[in-house]
């Protein structure tokens, strides 16, 4: 017969009486990383190929396919195996016109996203953390952005300065970045109070450097999931621009091809379709991949949901 003191001789491993070892309190369950969570969602199976499939085109794309002024074919032919989305009015390949609409709406709506993020996180970083005055003149500023109307703005900037793509990035991220800037207040705000900061600000560390080493990368989650957002937002507002005719008639975009689609709606139907859903594609995929990104960094109320 085993003894309880043979059995931890023979190791901790050993049962005793047929019952296993308590677990040691070394041992923790592994978590899974927001970027496992994240990634082994089913959206995100279907919709993050989804979008690099588009990104990847857009910039690779436009060294496989023809040019997209040439205008030395049929006018509005339906697509067929030699032109896979038809020719346009003036005969152009249709394929390398939505190819290359791809590459201004996306290169928009990421460039937008980056500003507004950037803008976002030194407006709302400076004023959550510092609090008092600094924070009072930078909300009234962010207050002051947020009601421009972007569509009156865009009219006249695009009146007074052109309408190339630099403008229309410019006035998207102006009227855009006050919503990131208001999540990254409200983060810092709360940040700011606890422990951490608390003791690095009692050992002298200056405020700047408490705010972009400890604050700031603590509030990057809802920073991502609003960035994300961003972007479909941006690719919608320039479409509809486009489509008002605010834009690069040099460079056109998805919503520029819908735009110049407008009178061949009845006779060409693939001039206003191949545009329209890539724009509608690619909003659905960057708004899903943000939902779930939200979800997998705040897994309960993902499980609420």
């Amino acid at each position: 017969m085993t003894t309880t003191g043979e059995a931890i001789e023979l190791g901790a491993d050993a049962p005793v009486g047929g019952v296993p070892p308590a677990p040691t309190e070394g041992r923790v369950a592994s978590r899974p990383s927001v970027w496992g969570i994240f990634l082994r969602k089913p959206s995100t199976l279907i919709f993050l190929p989804l979008l690099l499939i588009f990104v990847i085109v857009s910039v690779v794309g436009p060294y496989f396919v023809g040019s997209p002024v040439s205008t030395g074919n049929p006018p509005l032919l339906p697509p067929s195996g030699e032109f896979p989305l038809g020719t346009d009015a003036l005969g152009r390949d249709y394929l390398a016109r939505v190819v290359y609409g791809g590459q201004i709406s996306l290169l928009v709506g990421f460039s937008v996203a980056v500003l507004c993020m950037t803008i976002g996180i030194i407006v709302g970083g400076l004023a959550g953390y510092y609090g008092g005055f600094i924070d009072t003149a930078l909300v009234k500023v962010a207050e002051f952005f947020q009601v421009l109307p972007g569509l009156i703005l865009a009219l006249v900037a695009a009146a007074l300065l052109g309408s190339n793509i630099v403008i229309i990035v410019a006035i998207l991220a102006i009227t855009m970045w006050p919503s990131g800037a208001r999540i990254v207040r409200a983060e810092a705000m709360r940040i700011s109070k606890l422990g951490y900061v608390e003791s690095a600000k009692a050992a002298g560390f200056g405020g700047i450097r408490i705010l972009w080493s400890d604050v700031i990368p603590n509030a990057m989650p809802p920073v991502l999931v609003a960035t994300s957002m961003t972007v479909g937002r941006a690719i919608l507002v320039e479409s509809g621009l486009a489509y008002l005719g605010i834009g690069d008639t040099n460079r056109p975009s998805w919503g520029a091809l819908l735009n110049s689609a407008q009178p061949y709606m009845q006779q060409a139907w693939w001039l206003a379709l191949f545009p329209g859903m890539c724009i509608f594609l690619v909003v659905l995929a960057v708004n899903i991949l943000g939902d779930g990104l939200n979800d997998a960094l705040n897994p309960t109320i993902g499980r609420v949901k």
